[in-house]
């Protein structure tokens, strides 16, 4: 504002402020006044300038038909232009004018942003708004749109608060965020896997993890979590053992009992010498 009012002092005031009168804007502030009296729809930054360089009188433009919504709808076209938004106030500017029964695509329009520019800040919106600004301000954290964009990758908004919340860093942002869609898209494929098990009449092993070398288990088949689910188990027909499955780190295994070997000749004489 002290550059602005600097300016304001040498060449006055450029552009005009848009008015309303102030029964339109606040009906109950209008009644405890005298006469007519208006309020500043466009322009506030401009008047208080004004006001810090000693300025009494500016150039106006009256706004007379315009209901509450087309105010708050006419303000924040207004500002959705300005360069010096941060993140936060561009995605609560967006979120605003959609709750006023804006589309994306009349946003685009009347803002001047692109869809997909509306899209994202729509999405940074659902954000925990107070951890969001938190962050922003933190000058050791440098939140960036790239940052951001990132995160909206993941799809459950808590699991994106969580990551916001526990980030050290934008770097941690990253990080966190490729894991858990990672790990997202992990679960479903396991899900998409464990669904044709059911199908097949195939249990789990309680304890598989656990039990994964102890000798208790032969693995019949073993699924990636790292590659798409089959559409079908691929189990020979010719297994006629009980199925059981467990998951393994990145990994769903189909196992069978273990068959008992039969002792050799060395592991009698291993046995003999232990006792």
């Amino acid at each position: 504002l002290t550059e602005l009012a600097e300016s304001v002092r040498k060449n006055g005031i450029m552009q005009n402020l848009t008015i309303v009168p102030l029964e339109l804007a606040d009906p109950d502030a209008a009644r405890q006044r005298e006469g007519k009296n208006y309020t500043v729809l466009i322009g506030h930054r401009r008047l208080a300038a004004a006001k810090l360089a000693g300025i009494k009188e500016l150039p106006c433009r009256i706004e007379e038909g315009m209901d509450k919504r087309e105010q708050v709808s006419t303000m924040l076209e207004e500002n959705m232009q300005r360069t010096d938004l941060t993140i936060w106030e561009q995605a609560s500017g967006f979120q605003m004018m959609l709750d006023l029964g804006e589309t994306e695509e009349q946003i685009a329009e009347k803002s001047g942003f692109s869809r997909t520019t509306v899209r994202r800040r729509l999405n940074i919106a659902k954000l925990d708004q107070n951890i969001l600004r938190e962050k922003e301000a933190s000058d050791s954290f440098q939140l960036s749109l790239k940052d951001l964009y990132e995160l909206e990758k993941v799809e459950d908004i808590a699991t994106r608060n969580k990551i916001l919340a526990d980030a050290s860093s934008s770097r941690d942002i990253v990080w966190r965020a490729q894991n858990a869609v990672s790990e997202a898209a992990k679960k479903k494929r396991e899900a998409a896997i464990v669904k044709l098990l059911d199908e097949a009449g195939i249990e789990k092993a309680a304890k598989y993890e656990q039990e994964r070398y102890s000798g208790k288990w032969d693995i019949v088949k073993e699924y990636s979590l790292d590659k798409d689910a089959p559409k079908s188990l691929g189990i020979p027909k010719k297994e006629k053992s009980k199925l059981y499955y467990g998951r393994y780190y990145s990994s769903i295994h189909v196992v069978k009992a273990a068959e008992k070997k039969k002792e050799t000749a060395e592991e009698r004489a291993r046995k003999e010498i232990d006792a």
